[in-house]
Protein backbone atom coordinates (compact mmCIF):
# COMPACT_ATOMS: atom_id res chain seq x y z
CA UNK A 1 0.00 0.00 0.00
CA UNK A 2 2.65 2.50 1.04
CA UNK A 3 4.86 1.45 -2.22
CA UNK A 4 1.58 2.39 -4.29
CA UNK A 5 0.73 5.85 -2.30
CA UNK A 6 4.32 6.54 -3.19
CA UNK A 7 3.81 5.96 -6.74
CA UNK A 8 0.45 8.05 -6.81
CA UNK A 9 2.31 11.16 -5.52
CA UNK A 10 4.66 10.44 -7.87
CA UNK A 11 2.23 10.10 -10.79
CA UNK A 12 0.34 13.24 -10.07
CA UNK A 13 3.61 15.59 -9.67
CA UNK A 14 4.69 14.50 -12.85
CA UNK A 15 0.84 15.39 -14.71
CA UNK A 16 1.00 18.86 -12.88
CA UNK A 17 4.13 19.20 -14.00
CA UNK A 18 3.84 18.38 -17.77
CA UNK A 19 -0.33 19.87 -18.42
CA UNK A 20 -1.01 22.62 -16.10
CA UNK A 21 -3.75 25.53 -16.69
CA UNK A 22 -4.42 28.65 -15.01
CA UNK A 23 -7.14 31.83 -15.24
CA UNK A 24 -6.07 34.90 -14.04
CA UNK A 25 -9.22 36.75 -13.13
CA UNK A 26 -7.29 39.75 -12.39
CA UNK A 27 -5.26 40.10 -15.73
CA UNK A 28 -8.39 38.33 -17.44
CA UNK A 29 -5.42 35.57 -18.84
CA UNK A 30 -5.61 31.93 -19.39
CA UNK A 31 -2.18 30.51 -19.29
CA UNK A 32 -2.15 26.79 -20.36
CA UNK A 33 1.45 24.89 -19.60
CA UNK A 34 2.30 21.31 -21.38
CA UNK A 35 5.27 19.85 -22.61
CA UNK A 36 3.36 18.50 -25.37
CA UNK A 37 3.15 21.00 -27.94
CA UNK A 38 0.54 19.06 -29.99
CA UNK A 39 -1.94 18.95 -27.24
CA UNK A 40 -1.93 22.54 -26.47
CA UNK A 41 -4.38 24.19 -28.66
CA UNK A 42 -7.18 21.72 -28.09
CA UNK A 43 -6.47 22.40 -24.69
CA UNK A 44 -6.63 26.16 -24.76
CA UNK A 45 -10.01 25.76 -26.33
CA UNK A 46 -10.68 23.65 -23.87
CA UNK A 47 -10.17 26.07 -21.13
CA UNK A 48 -11.82 28.97 -22.39
CA UNK A 49 -15.11 27.06 -23.66
CA UNK A 50 -14.97 25.70 -19.82
CA UNK A 51 -14.99 29.18 -18.05
CA UNK A 52 -18.47 30.58 -17.03
CA UNK A 53 -19.82 33.19 -19.48
CA UNK A 54 -22.82 34.28 -16.92
CA UNK A 55 -25.10 32.51 -14.31
CA UNK A 56 -26.98 30.97 -17.28
CA UNK A 57 -23.77 28.90 -19.11
CA UNK A 58 -20.47 28.81 -20.01
CA UNK A 59 -18.55 30.46 -23.23
CA UNK A 60 -18.75 27.04 -25.07
CA UNK A 61 -22.72 26.91 -24.15
CA UNK A 62 -22.67 30.40 -25.43
CA UNK A 63 -20.69 30.02 -28.55
CA UNK A 64 -22.93 26.94 -29.86
CA UNK A 65 -25.76 29.46 -30.12
CA UNK A 66 -23.49 31.58 -31.96
CA UNK A 67 -21.75 29.64 -34.73
CA UNK A 68 -20.40 32.66 -36.57
CA UNK A 69 -18.92 33.89 -34.06
CA UNK A 70 -17.67 30.44 -32.78
CA UNK A 71 -15.87 30.40 -36.11
CA UNK A 72 -14.40 33.56 -36.08
CA UNK A 73 -13.42 32.91 -32.41
CA UNK A 74 -11.69 29.25 -33.46
CA UNK A 75 -9.86 30.96 -36.16
CA UNK A 76 -8.57 33.97 -33.80
CA UNK A 77 -7.24 31.04 -31.35
CA UNK A 78 -4.55 30.40 -34.18
CA UNK A 79 -2.90 33.73 -33.44
CA UNK A 80 -2.02 32.15 -30.13
CA UNK A 81 -0.06 29.56 -31.65
CA UNK A 82 3.06 30.91 -31.02
CA UNK A 83 3.87 29.43 -27.60
CA UNK A 84 7.10 30.45 -25.21
CA UNK A 85 9.23 28.10 -24.73
CA UNK A 86 11.06 27.09 -21.42
CA UNK A 87 13.89 24.10 -21.18
CA UNK A 88 13.83 21.75 -18.05
CA UNK A 89 16.28 20.50 -15.77
CA UNK A 90 15.50 16.57 -17.37
CA UNK A 91 15.83 18.11 -21.79
CA UNK A 92 12.61 18.38 -21.92
CA UNK A 93 10.77 21.19 -23.10
CA UNK A 94 7.87 23.33 -21.88
CA UNK A 95 5.38 24.97 -23.84
CA UNK A 96 3.30 27.76 -22.88
CA UNK A 97 0.54 30.25 -24.09
CA UNK A 98 -1.23 33.09 -23.00
CA UNK A 99 -4.80 34.06 -24.07
CA UNK A 100 -5.70 37.37 -22.93
CA UNK A 101 -9.86 37.34 -22.54
CA UNK A 102 -10.14 40.90 -23.51
CA UNK A 103 -9.73 42.66 -26.44
CA UNK A 104 -10.92 40.46 -30.14
CA UNK A 105 -11.60 37.69 -27.95
CA UNK A 106 -13.97 39.68 -25.80
CA UNK A 107 -15.89 41.22 -29.17
CA UNK A 108 -16.69 37.97 -30.29
CA UNK A 109 -18.57 36.75 -26.38
CA UNK A 110 -19.50 40.34 -26.22
CA UNK A 111 -23.40 40.11 -25.45
CA UNK A 112 -26.13 42.20 -26.54
CA UNK A 113 -27.36 44.97 -24.15
CA UNK A 114 -30.50 46.31 -23.32
CA UNK A 115 -31.39 49.52 -21.41
CA UNK A 116 -31.59 50.23 -17.64
CA UNK A 117 -33.16 51.77 -15.31
CA UNK A 118 -31.09 53.92 -12.52
CA UNK A 119 -32.08 53.15 -8.87
CA UNK A 120 -32.11 56.84 -7.84
CA UNK A 121 -34.64 59.38 -8.01
CA UNK A 122 -34.88 60.67 -11.33
CA UNK A 123 -35.18 64.80 -12.11
CA UNK A 124 -37.56 67.20 -15.01
CA UNK A 125 -34.46 68.36 -16.99
CA UNK A 126 -36.13 71.46 -16.95
CA UNK A 127 -37.44 72.62 -13.39
CA UNK A 128 -34.83 70.16 -11.50
CA UNK A 129 -38.02 68.13 -9.53
CA UNK A 130 -38.48 64.66 -9.30
CA UNK A 131 -40.52 63.07 -12.01
CA UNK A 132 -43.75 61.44 -10.94
CA UNK A 133 -43.78 57.85 -10.10
CA UNK A 134 -45.55 56.77 -13.37
CA UNK A 135 -46.20 59.59 -15.86
CA UNK A 136 -45.03 58.85 -19.33
CA UNK A 137 -42.10 60.65 -20.54
CA UNK A 138 -41.85 62.27 -23.56
CA UNK A 139 -40.14 60.73 -25.84
CA UNK A 140 -37.23 63.90 -27.14
CA UNK A 141 -36.93 64.56 -23.25
CA UNK A 142 -34.10 62.64 -21.23
CA UNK A 143 -34.10 62.97 -17.65
CA UNK A 144 -31.57 62.96 -14.87
CA UNK A 145 -30.41 61.12 -12.13
CA UNK A 146 -30.65 63.23 -8.73
CA UNK A 147 -27.09 63.44 -7.40
CA UNK A 148 -26.95 61.67 -3.91
CA UNK A 149 -23.37 61.05 -3.54
CA UNK A 150 -21.37 64.05 -3.36
CA UNK A 151 -17.52 61.94 -2.42
CA UNK A 152 -15.67 61.53 -5.87
CA UNK A 153 -14.34 57.98 -6.05
CA UNK A 154 -12.23 56.14 -8.41
CA UNK A 155 -13.57 53.30 -9.24
CA UNK A 156 -15.87 50.73 -7.17
CA UNK A 157 -14.65 47.47 -5.33
CA UNK A 158 -17.37 44.85 -4.25
CA UNK A 159 -15.83 42.41 -1.43
CA UNK A 160 -17.49 39.03 -1.79
CA UNK A 161 -15.04 37.08 0.93
CA UNK A 162 -18.01 36.29 3.04
CA UNK A 163 -19.29 34.04 0.32
CA UNK A 164 -18.39 31.73 -1.85
CA UNK A 165 -18.57 32.78 -5.80
CA UNK A 166 -18.05 31.60 -8.98
CA UNK A 167 -16.03 34.31 -11.27
CA UNK A 168 -17.12 34.61 -14.68
CA UNK A 169 -17.22 37.05 -18.02
CA UNK A 170 -20.40 38.93 -17.29
CA UNK A 171 -21.77 38.94 -13.73
CA UNK A 172 -24.66 41.14 -12.67
CA UNK A 173 -25.01 42.92 -9.53
CA UNK A 174 -28.43 43.41 -7.82
CA UNK A 175 -30.39 45.65 -4.94
CA UNK A 176 -32.32 43.99 -1.97
CA UNK A 177 -35.38 44.17 -4.40
CA UNK A 178 -33.95 42.42 -7.08
CA UNK A 179 -33.24 45.31 -9.51
CA UNK A 180 -30.13 45.00 -11.66
CA UNK A 181 -26.91 47.78 -10.39
CA UNK A 182 -24.41 47.24 -12.32
CA UNK A 183 -23.73 44.71 -15.64
CA UNK A 184 -22.97 44.76 -18.86
CA UNK A 185 -26.23 47.31 -19.42
CA UNK A 186 -24.29 49.88 -17.91
CA UNK A 187 -21.06 49.97 -19.55
CA UNK A 188 -19.88 51.01 -22.56
CA UNK A 189 -18.93 48.40 -24.87
CA UNK A 190 -15.76 49.58 -26.07
CA UNK A 191 -13.92 49.54 -22.37
CA UNK A 192 -15.53 46.18 -21.58
CA UNK A 193 -13.82 45.16 -24.95
CA UNK A 194 -10.74 46.62 -23.57
CA UNK A 195 -10.92 45.83 -19.93
CA UNK A 196 -13.52 43.81 -19.18
CA UNK A 197 -16.86 44.19 -17.55
CA UNK A 198 -14.83 43.49 -13.72
CA UNK A 199 -11.61 42.12 -12.58
CA UNK A 200 -11.63 39.84 -9.78
CA UNK A 201 -8.88 39.55 -7.17
CA UNK A 202 -8.39 37.65 -4.14
CA UNK A 203 -6.54 40.63 -1.86
CA UNK A 204 -7.38 44.22 -1.05
CA UNK A 205 -6.13 46.54 -3.95
CA UNK A 206 -4.50 50.07 -2.96
CA UNK A 207 -3.79 52.34 -5.62
CA UNK A 208 -4.65 49.73 -8.47
CA UNK A 209 -4.68 51.56 -11.95
CA UNK A 210 -8.34 50.13 -12.38
CA UNK A 211 -10.13 51.31 -9.09
CA UNK A 212 -7.79 54.60 -7.86
CA UNK A 213 -6.78 55.57 -4.79
CA UNK A 214 -10.07 56.15 -3.24
CA UNK A 215 -12.57 53.81 -4.67
CA UNK A 216 -15.85 53.01 -3.31
CA UNK A 217 -16.27 49.91 -0.77
CA UNK A 218 -19.09 47.72 -0.45
CA UNK A 219 -19.56 44.50 1.40
CA UNK A 220 -21.81 41.84 -0.61
CA UNK A 221 -24.64 41.26 1.16
CA UNK A 222 -25.30 37.58 -0.84
CA UNK A 223 -24.95 35.87 -3.60
CA UNK A 224 -27.41 34.82 -6.78
CA UNK A 225 -27.86 32.09 -9.50
CA UNK A 226 -27.71 28.71 -9.99
CA UNK A 227 -23.60 28.82 -10.55
CA UNK A 228 -23.23 31.54 -7.74
CA UNK A 229 -21.85 33.84 -9.92
CA UNK A 230 -24.15 37.29 -9.74
CA UNK A 231 -23.96 39.56 -6.29
CA UNK A 232 -26.57 41.17 -4.20
CA UNK A 233 -25.54 44.50 -2.19
CA UNK A 234 -28.11 46.57 0.36
CA UNK A 235 -29.98 49.64 -1.31
CA UNK A 236 -28.14 51.85 0.50
CA UNK A 237 -24.92 50.83 -1.49
CA UNK A 238 -26.88 50.58 -4.94
CA UNK A 239 -28.13 53.90 -4.51
CA UNK A 240 -24.78 55.19 -3.73
CA UNK A 241 -23.56 53.25 -7.18
CA UNK A 242 -26.23 55.13 -9.33
CA UNK A 243 -25.92 58.40 -6.90
CA UNK A 244 -23.85 60.40 -9.24
CA UNK A 245 -22.69 61.15 -11.91
CA UNK A 246 -19.10 60.17 -11.89
CA UNK A 247 -19.98 56.94 -10.22
CA UNK A 248 -21.92 56.38 -12.92
CA UNK A 249 -18.75 57.08 -15.53
CA UNK A 250 -17.19 54.99 -13.53
CA UNK A 251 -19.53 52.32 -14.22
CA UNK A 252 -19.19 52.84 -18.19
CA UNK A 253 -15.62 52.64 -17.55
CA UNK A 254 -15.76 49.23 -16.41
CA UNK A 255 -14.38 50.32 -12.95
CA UNK A 256 -15.13 47.53 -10.59
CA UNK A 257 -13.48 44.87 -9.07
CA UNK A 258 -14.93 42.20 -6.93
CA UNK A 259 -12.52 40.68 -4.16
CA UNK A 260 -13.29 36.89 -3.54
CA UNK A 261 -11.99 34.08 -1.44
CA UNK A 262 -10.02 31.44 -3.37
Amino acid sequence: MKKLTGLFILVSIFVLRIAVAEVDWEKAIIRISDTNQSRLSLRLRNELYALQYDDDRTVGEFLRSNFDRESRLLGLLNEYHRPEQHYLTDGSIDYMYQLPMTNKVMALLLPETKPVKLVVPMLCPSCGQEWPHGKSIPGNMVLIPKQIETIEYTGIVIDCRDFKITPCLFPKIYNEMAEEIYSVNFADSRNVIDNGLVAYSTSDLNNNPRIGGNPLRIKAIGVLGNKRTDIKISSLDARNFHGSNKNLQLLKECRVTIIFAP
